[in-house]
């Protein structure tokens, strides 16, 4: 067996997992300096001027994040404003909130940024504590304390009468995760007049999770989602992952289903909210979703602190960009603070009520039908499980050529493509992904240094990687997991 050689992992790879979740709330940044580490005086690497620290914050933003249009931000007037306030004697605790409170104005949970213990979150609601939602009551009251759970503690359902079901969703796990219990739960609430799924204070989760789970209530493929990255050195958006929630597995439950969301359904939730509103049999209730929808990345700052942003660009079926809006419900419906005091979820009782009366009523999802298409990389995967990498190179071309409108190419699903030939120790698949790659995406910094690498280290034939290299050593980094192959390159080089 050929052993797998590529050891480098692209962190690219690792982090194209869709719809990652901002991990909880920040801390209150007006904490004691003594409480986080932050320093009152000077900063603690006093040859890092804080100066250039700020400038590096503002540039990877304005080089990388997609949403200024949709989040209303004037990225060069809060420039102004905010650099002002900062100078080289500037300490370290008037530089993190200076930050904080430019990064403030993006009310986004995908902006973080963290200094030691001390860590901010860009997202701002009116009230930090969800006040809205109370599960020991829903436990208490609706579901009789008789509930079940699945073996993570992530799903939890019951019965809420005889025959109308209830299923919270604490949070997305993985698809392999979800794909080990939901059946027996669909299995378990199938008889249901109607089920009720939940998801208000989800904070998100996994992306893949998402389409698994919405997968059993749908009753056919439909479109619900485009994840848009960039291409190369490019700032355009031009590069979708089509998501589609389709039936899988044994049972489908297609009789009607009511979700319940509210502002603390973020991230992978703000995901499940839409591929649950392409389907006929749901309706939503609540309010608009939390608005998160990108994948995000983590960027080291040089003085050590922490970066998290969002680099991809997100629509729904009809490329309507709900981001920092949320998705909004079918039925408008809140609970106040006083209501959840009094022991009443009356969001909940609407839904029940609903259900009750056979009130359910929904039309066809517009769009959701209109871009059935095929993913080359899920493609070129399975043919080459089936019929080998030869009839999968072929078919790749063929798919391109005949059937040009009904395919797509994910730059996504390349990495995570390659990453997965290279652990299982699929050499030649790997390899041939790459040099497809290469025709695809010729300026792309992680192919042409995987390519390089496989030409040195497994075909022995070091004259092909040196155009590579080459090549590799002109183009210009925007993400950290590209810096170090870009520094290979021109090692290689001599430079």
């Amino acid at each position: 067996m050929k052993k797998r050689i590529l050891h480098e992992t692209s962190l690219l790879a690792a982090l194209l997992l869709l719809f990652c979740a901002c991990s909880g709330l920040a801390l209150n940044y007006n904490e004691s300096a003594s409480d986080t580490g932050i320093s009152n005086t000077k900063t603690q690497n006093d040859s890092i001027n804080p100066v250039n620290v700020f400038e590096q914050v503002w540039n990877l933003l304005n080089t990388n994040y997609p949403y200024f249009e949709q989040r209303g931000i004037d990225w060069n007037a809060l420039h102004k404003v905010y650099a002002a306030k900062i100078s080289p004697t500037s300490t370290e605790e008037e530089l993190f909130n200076t930050l904080s409170n430019m990064l403030e104005h993006f009310n986004d949970g995908h902006i973080n940024l963290e200094a030691g213990k001390k860590r901010f979150c860009s997202l701002v609601k009116v009230n930090p504590k969800m006040e809205d939602f109370s599960w020991k009551l829903v436990i208490d009251k609706y579901l009789n304390k008789s509930y079940k759970t699945s073996p993570d503690s992530m799903f939890f359902y019951g019965w809420l009468t005889d025959e109308i079901a209830y299923m919270r969703i604490r949070r997305f796990p993985t698809k392999e995760v979800i794909e080990k219990y939901i059946d027996t739960i669909i299995g378990e609430l199938a008889k249901a007049k109607g089920i009720i799924l939940d998801i208000r204070g989800n904070p998100g989760g996994n992306g893949f999770g998402v389409a698994a789970l919405g997968s059993r209530f749908a009753d056919r493929k439909r479109l619900y989602e485009k994840n848009i990255n960039r291409i190369d050195q490019s700032k355009t958006y031009t590069s979708p992952t089509y998501h589609y929630v389709e039936p899988l597995g044994p049972i489908q439950y297609k009789g009607p289903v009511i979700l319940l969301q509210n502002v603390y359904s973020e991230s992978g939730s703000d995901a499940f909210a839409l591929a649950m509103r392409v389907l006929p049999n749901v309706t939503s209730i609540g309010e608009n979703t939390g608005g998160c929808f990108a994948t995000y990345y983590p960027e080291k700052l040089i003085n050590g602190w922490t970066l998290s942003m969002p680099f991809s660009y997100v629509v729904d079926q009809n490329d309507f960009c709900w981001e920092g809006m949320g998705v909004p419900p079918n039925i408008r419906k809140l609970n106040t603070k006083e209501d959840i005091a009094a022991g009443n979820d009356k969001v909940l009782e609407l839904a029940m009520d609903i259900l009750k009366v056979d009130g359910h009523i929904r039309k066809e999802a517009s769009g959701s039908l209109k871009e059935m298409k095929i993913s080359l990389i899920d493609q070129f995967v399975a043919t080459c499980s089936a019929g080998g990498v030869q009839s999968a190179v072929a078919q790749l071309e063929k798919s391109r050529k005949n059937n040009p409108d009904g395919v797509y190419l994910s730059i996504q699903e390349y990495g995570l493509a390659f990453k997965k030939f290279n652990q299982n120790e699929k050499m030649d698949e790997a390899f041939a992904l790459l040099e497809f790659g290469l025709t695809a995406f010729p300026d792309d910094i992680n192919t042409l240094y995987y390519l390089a690498r496989f030409y040195e280290t497994v075909k022995k034939q070091p004259e092909k990687a040196k155009p590579l290299y080459e090549k590799l050593a002109t183009l210009k980094p925007n993400f950290p997991w590209e810096r170090p192959f870009v520094a290979a390159a021109e090692k290689s080089l001599g430079k």
